[in-house]
């Protein structure tokens, strides 16, 4: 069984949700990375009870305050914990968007972005379990109206997820688990990947070392042979 962890990052152009996915006998190991990453952190003055956020750490918020203003500290941090994240053998990671714009241009009554970002995210999980011979178990970080995404999906099975390839992800275990992040490394690993494919991708006029940056840490990841797209219908 492989477990897929989910989390979301958005702007006002882009919405993307991205997977950790790891083997279950890895969890463990998972469990260690973070708390490795956030042991490095601990250096910088952190409290042992943070957790992995991308934006907050780039941004110096809540828990990760004292990183305000300190950006080759909240650099280092960042690019630690997704070496850590990466390492786990096994590992991948899968991030799918949708062009937020290009969406409502098209449709005169779209579907919301998280719907279809997720949608095609299980499309992509449910290929990946196939190809290795695997069932997928989702745990997804919690967000509003879950229970109708749960059972949204989970329709998928008897319904298709239509579009141009439908697929009754029959790889998929259902119903899709929420959960807090807090509670699970997992969901904080898959927060670190998709925040940071946002800051390369989506419109937020990044300034030239601001997005060398960014691309300078997804490199970081390549261990985890990221598969990434973004629909721009």
């Amino acid at each position: 069984m492989r477990f897929a962890f989910v989390d979301e990052s958005y702007s006002r152009d882009r919405y993307f949700v991205g997977a950790y996915v790891v083997h279950d006998d890895q969890l463990a190991i998972v469990k260690n990375a973070v708390r490795n990453a956030l042991g490095y952190a601990k250096g910088f003055g952190i409290g042992s009870d943070a957790e992995l956020h991308g934006y907050e750490i780039m941004s110096g918020k809540n828990d990760w305050s004292l990183l305000r203003g300190k950006t080759r500290a909240a650099i280092s941090i960042y690019r630690n914990a997704l070496a850590e994240i990466a390492s786990v053998p096994g590992a991948r990671a899968f991030v799918e968007g949708v062009d937020i714009p290009r969406l409502n241009a098209r449709y005169r009554y779209p579907q919301a972005p998280h719907q279809i970002a997720l949608r095609h995210l299980l499309e992509k999980l449910n290929d990946y379990a196939s190809r290795v011979g695997d069932r997928v178990l989702v745990i997804a970080d919690e967000v509003p109206d879950q229970q109708a995404h749960a059972m949204r999906m989970a329709s998928y099975q008897s319904l298709t997820t239509g579009g141009y390839k439908p697929s009754k992800l029959s790889r998929i275990e259902f119903p899709i688990t929420f959960g807090k992040s807090a509670e699970s490394p997992g969901i904080q690993c898959a927060d670190m990947i998709v925040y940071l494919h946002r800051r390369i991708d989506a419109n937020e006029h990044l300034d030239e070392r601001a997005a060398n940056t960014a691309r300078d840490l997804w490199t970081v990841v390549k261990p985890l042979r990221p598969v990434v797209r973004r629909w721009d219908p």
